[in-house]
């Protein structure tokens, strides 16, 4: 096989990581076919809803690249002294904290790379949806 791909629809279902925290959904959907490949590489879909604490995700064994496609904020206008909430829109964040303190907010479109060894904290204020890629074999 030589070409894959995935609709949207994909998307709609992004199954719950288990074992893993009750925030995180994550699938892989790409994987490198042979299992004995020196260089695999796994793309997965990644859905982040918000949690009170969020739990830094396990030290990462292997380099990782994504780009957050999709998420929604609570947005909060003040007009001529009226205050509105807009919860519909499409601005949500993905943030991101590493062990030394270093941290991103990711709004759709941002690109990040985690390299091995990292220990990163993922929060959203609501949702965010990413896709990754990994230097590792398929997991899920």
């Amino acid at each position: 096989m030589v070409f894959e791909w995935k609709d949207e629809g994909k998307l709609h279902r992004i199954p719950k990581l288990e074992p893993g925290p009750p925030n995180v959904y994550f699938g892989d959907v790409f994987s490198t076919s042979s299992t004995d490949a020196p260089n695999p590489l796994t793309g997965s879909f990644f859905l982040l809803e918000k949690v009170e604490k969020p739990e830094p995700a396990p030290t990462y064994s292997y380099d990782e690249s994504g780009i957050v496609f999709k998420g929604e904020s609570a947005a909060i206008l003040v007009h001529r002294g009226a205050l509105f909430s807009n919860f519909g829109l499409l601005t949500g964040e993905l943030q991101v904290v590493d062990e030394k303190g270093n941290s991103a907010k990711l709004l759709p479109g941002d690109t990040f790379f985690i390299h091995r060894g990292s220990t990163i904290t993922f929060s959203t204020p609501r949702y965010a949806v990413a896709y990754k890629v990994a230097a590792r074999r398929q997991m899920h």
